[in-house]
This record gives C-alpha cells, sequence and structure tokens, in this order.
C-alpha cells in the first residue's frame, strides 16, 4: 500500500459531500496508481491474543513477542515488487503478474493472503490490496476514521467478497479498511495508528490488523526507513532468496 499518509485531523464539524459516479472512478484509478512506494524500512511485528472472560476473572492475554523484520518495495511498470525478510525466511512477490508468494523455504507454498509467519495476521494482500483491482464497486457514505473525514467506498469480489476502504479525499489516502462477510460483518480490520514526516513525507509509524472471531491484533511499527534510494536489482531475485539481503541504503529513524 501507499506509506505516505496525512498527519492533521479534521475538524468535528466538517462534513463531506458524497462522490460522484465520475468522481469515484477517479478515485479508484488515482489509488491504484499510487498504491505503491520506492523505499525499505525496518519494522518490529507483535501479535496478541486476547482470552474472553472466564468465570467474571480477567484473565491474561497471550502475546507473541516482538519480532524485527526488513520489508523492500519497489513499483514498476508491471506493479509493486515486494521482498520480506522475516522469521529467518525471505519472501517475494513480483507484481501482477502472478498470484505465487516465493519463499526461500521451497517446501514452503503460499499466497497472498497467506500470512508471512505463523502466529502473526500481516500477509502481503495487506501491504498490495489486490482488492483495488476488482472491477466492481460503490460509494457507500462519509464517516469519521482516526479523527479525519472520509469516504467509505465498498469494493465486491466475484466470489461475493467484500470490503470497505475509508479513503481521505483531502490527502488522497486510505485509512482504514474492513473485510465483510455475507452479512456485512467485519471479520477483518487493517488501520492506520499514528504517522511521522520523515524528509518532508507523512508516512506510516504503525498499523493495526484484527481478526475480529478470533480477536487477535498484529501490530506492525516501523522503526527505520530508506525512502527513494536505489535497492538493487538482486533484492527481487527469486534465485537469491536463500542469501541474506545486504544493502548499503541509508536508514532513518522514524
Amino acid at each position: 500500500m501507499g506509506f505516505a499518509i496525512p498527519s492533521a485531523r479534521h475538524k468535528k464539524s466538517s462534513s463531506l459531500s458524497p462522490l460522484t459516479t465520475q468522481q469515484l472512478h477517479e478515485t479508484v484509478q488515482k489509488l491504484k496508481v499510487s498504491n505503491g512506494l520506492n523505499c525499505a524500512f525496518i519494522f518490529g511485528l507483535k501479535t496478541t491474543v486476547a482470552k474472553t472472560k472466564e468465570k467474571e476473572e480477567r484473565t491474561k492475554d497471550k502475546m507473541k513477542e516482538k519480532e524485527e523484520g526488513k520489508l523492500y518495495s519497489q513499483q514498476d511498470s508491471n506493479g509493486v515488487k515486494l521482498r520480506l525478510d522475516f522469521d529467518d525466511r525471505s519472501f517475494l512477490c513480483l507484481g501482477k503478474s502472478d498470484d505465487e508468494i516465493f519463499c526461500s523455504e521451497q517446501s514452503i507454498k503460499m499466497t497472498r493472503d497467506t500470512p508471512v509467519c505463523q502466529g502473526h495476521l500481516l500477509s502481503f494482500a495487506d501491504i498490495l490490496m489486490p482488492f483495488l483491482e476488482w472491477q466492481s464497486c460503490e460509494y457507500r457514505h462519509s464517516k469519521r476514521v482516526q479523527g479525519r473525514n472520509t469516504h467509505i467506498i465498498r469494493f465486491k469480489g466475484t466470489t461475493g467478497q467484500l470490503v470497505d476502504i475509508a479513503y481521505d479525499p483531502v490527502f488522497e489516502a486510505i485509512l482504514q479498511f474492513e473485510y465483510l462477510d455475507e452479512k456485512e460483518k467485519v471479520q477483518r480490520t487493517f488501520k492506520l495508528l499514528d504517522f511521522k514526516k520523515i524528509q518532508g513525507v507523512w508516512l506510516m509509524k504503525s498499523i493495526e490488523i484484527k481478526d475480529v472471531p478470533s480477536n487477535a491484533t498484529t501490530q506492525l511499527t516501523i522503526e527505520r526507513v530508506a525512502l527513494e534510494q536505489t535497492i538493487p536489482a538482486s533484492t527481487f531475485d527469486k534465485n537469491n532468496l536463500a542469501k541474506p539481503s545486504t544493502d548499503h541504503l541509508t536508514y532513518a529513524k522514524i
């Protein structure tokens, strides 16, 4: 997903006019084009599974310790290429050409919807937002999300999938998206939590992914970032996945 994010909050009295059909089309096309950034970042990942109350006594949460990883992103005419190094494995997604995710452990077979590590919720689909390519979408209403006035746009997949996004028209950013079931009940959420300005660009500082049925929550926190620098082509070569990634990028703390 695009990592440049707004920081300012709208006044509560502000309101948005509904998007026309033409404006909706233009908005979706703009999101498709901007869904990527040439960068690398080092992040921490932590997952919590909250228990329900038992016999009116509050039990402690089960928490997977915070783990560190690195993600490389590069946008070209074929879409967004992503490499993710995490949990002693490397993963690679080569743009729009294939749903397959390559892994340094060849025995592991996965797609964009597969979590990158057991015990965490993060998947490549959370970053790439493939629902933007679905043919059917409609304007729903306006709603305040993260202190911002947003448009809620619903995307519909060919097999009945539903995804609602909260789009900020001022900063042209998606602040949240929700996966719904056939009864329009939220099953999974992806939300931007906070932001920081680095080298003149507002970037997401942390995100939260929540699986509603299991009450599991994964939080990704960006710790250091390298913007608009040349990432070695070998980084996105599937034949190099078994080798540790090395770069000479300059990372800024976020």
